[in-house]
């Protein structure tokens, strides 16, 4: 990141946050220049507007992309150009901070003073860095599948077609093999069954199993399946150094938020 970049940063999330408070951005950038009471022309970073319905507000910001801690001198700077300008504040934002002369003399005058920065360790004490997501899929699986045959008239051995072969029952209702299996893995999820089972379906007296062209292929006394839930486990692992961007703490006000790399901003503050 570059000064540019990160004065068009600084833009963005006071433009998104002040979206909730009907704050406005006025003017922003190297060319926007204010001209003070002095005559003076000042050169602003980012000036925002809020009006409460009768009065109009104006804050100037002032970016600092710089690699030291921004000292009195510069807020002493931006506290006269506010006077100048007749702003209701102003407020300064570094990148590694502020010496105490420059906190204290700032909290003083009507200047605030922000820290936007990529995170460094300390930032994450008392905050979970790191979330490992444990995921557990469970599918049901046949395992095997039997006609418990008394007389056999044509031969179905090998895989049988579920979508063939039907059950003519006693009331003259017909059941498909895939009915009976449907249920059997319904059975296997709702009850949560991971180790292997074996359920017998017995029909008395004998019924005939048909096919579809209505031909008889053999009387049986029953059906058995056999089956299990298959788990499978998967861990995602979350880290927020992956996905926190830049934080922003207001050192006045105790706000803190994080700056996503997709441009999403969330309140983190304790």
């Amino acid at each position: 990141m570059d000064w540019k970049t990160y004065e068009e940063v600084t833009k963005y999330i006071y433009e998104t946050l002040g979206k909730q408070v009907a704050v406005k951005i006025v003017g922003h950038g190297q060319n926007f220049i204010v001209k003070g009471k002095s005559d003076v022309a000042h050169q602003i970073d980012v000036l925002t507007s809020h009006s409460d319905g009768i009065h109009e507000y104006l804050t100037d910001i002032e970016c600092k992309f710089w690699n030291h801690k921004i000292d009195k001198d510069i807020v002493m700077k931006v506290d006269s150009i506010v006077n100048d300008c007749n702003f209701n504040k102003g407020v300064i934002v570094s990148k590694l901070g502020f010496t105490p002369d420059a906190i204290k003399y700032a909290n003083s005058v009507n200047v605030g003073l922000v820290i936007l920065r990529e995170p460094i360790e300390e930032d994450w004490e008392g905050r979970t860095k790191t979330i490992v997501l444990t995921i557990h899929s469970y599918a049901p699986h046949i395992t095997h599948y039997e006609n418990m045959v008394i007389e056999l008239y044509k031969d179905i051995s090998g895989p049988v077609q579920t979508d063939r072969y039907f059950y003519l029952l006693n009331d003259g209702s017909k059941r498909t093999i895939k009915d009976y299996l449907d249920n059997f893995q319904t059975k296997l999820q709702n009850e949560n069954i991971t180790e292997e089972i074996t359920e017998e379906i017995k029909f008395d007296p004998p019924i005939f199993l048909q096919d579809f062209n209505g031909d008889n292929i053999s009387k049986n006394i029953g059906i058995k399946i056999s089956g299990k839930l298959d788990v499978t486990t998967t861990e995602n692992i979350v880290d927020a150094e992956d996905t926190i961007w830049l934080m922003m703490k207001s050192i006045f006000e105790n706000k803190t938020y994080v700056i996503s790399k997709d441009g999403e901003i969330r309140d983190v503050s304790d």
